[in-house]
């Protein structure tokens, strides 16, 4: 089974190149888009990551993010894929940092798929991940909890898409693999922020686990041909066409 997979731009973050990078870069300011990703194989509607719920709630954390009015997620979707919310018939959170998960709640008829791990974590963050989780993104009114499906590592959801766990930037961070006539692409939220995270083996923005970083990008070249960061900068609102991953 083959799938169609876009990239939808859901707002932008402007930043130190480094803060991405492991360092390397300091002092080259950048512009990233932040990521979602649509995806069908002709008859399913799937959505990895939801984008941003509250834009000046996301600049306590991220002073440097902006969102035009085509890029407020359900309008970003309609316009990419041609689908209003309602007809999402799965959401895929990469994690719940609130730029990846903070539109959940605009999809009321989606089952949402993501970590046991994660879900944990987000109620419960360490430090330094505390003010990239926002329990309204989530919780119970975002949400109805029985809309949800927790995993315990990889998992195959439908023939041609497979969840894997990557963990590192949070501890239940996975990523999302489709079959496209291309080959096999992988939405790797932000256990890659950008491709040369993957290929250059550098460490992305924000990691709690070390050790599993550099595994999570083991099992990223081991399975992919092409990647979709979370806020990779060389790929085009709309693209079908993504990093090859080296």
């Amino acid at each position: 089974m083959n799938w169609t997979v876009k990239a939808i731009q859901v707002g932008s973050i402007e930043l130190d190149r480094s803060a991405m990078t492991h360092y390397k870069g300091k002092g080259e300011k950048i512009t990233v888009p932040i990521w979602c990703a649509g995806a069908t194989d002709g008859v399913h509607k799937v959505l990895v990551d939801t984008g941003i719920r509250d834009l000046e709630e996301y600049r306590k954390s991220e002073p440097g993010v902006a969102q035009t009015p085509e890029q407020d997620t359900q309008t970003a979707v309609k316009r990419v894929m041609g689908w209003d919310a309602q007809e999402v018939q799965i959401v895929i959170n990469t994690h719940l940092h609130c730029d990846h998960s903070g539109s959940n709640g605009k999809f009321k008829n989606a089952k949402f798929y993501i970590q046991k791990k994660e879900w944990e974590s987000a109620f419960a963050p360490l430090v330094p991940e505390a003010p990239f989780y926002d329990p309204l993104c989530y919780d119970k009114h975002a949400v109805n909890y029985f809309q949800w499906e927790f995993l315990d590592g990889d998992c195959e959801i439908l023939p041609g898409l497979r969840i894997i766990a990557t963990p590192g930037h949070t501890r239940g961070h996975q990523s999302v693999l489709f079959q496209t006539k291309q080959g096999v692409v992988c939405v790797s939220g932000d256990i890659c922020n950008v491709a040369e995270n993957v290929n250059g083996n550098l460490e992305p923005n924000i990691v709690v686990m070390v050790p599993e970083v550099y595994e999570s990008f083991q099992k990223i070249r081991q399975t992919s041909h092409y990647i979709l960061p979370g806020h990779e900068p060389g790929i085009q609102n709309g693209a079908e066409e993504f990093i090859v991953v080296d």
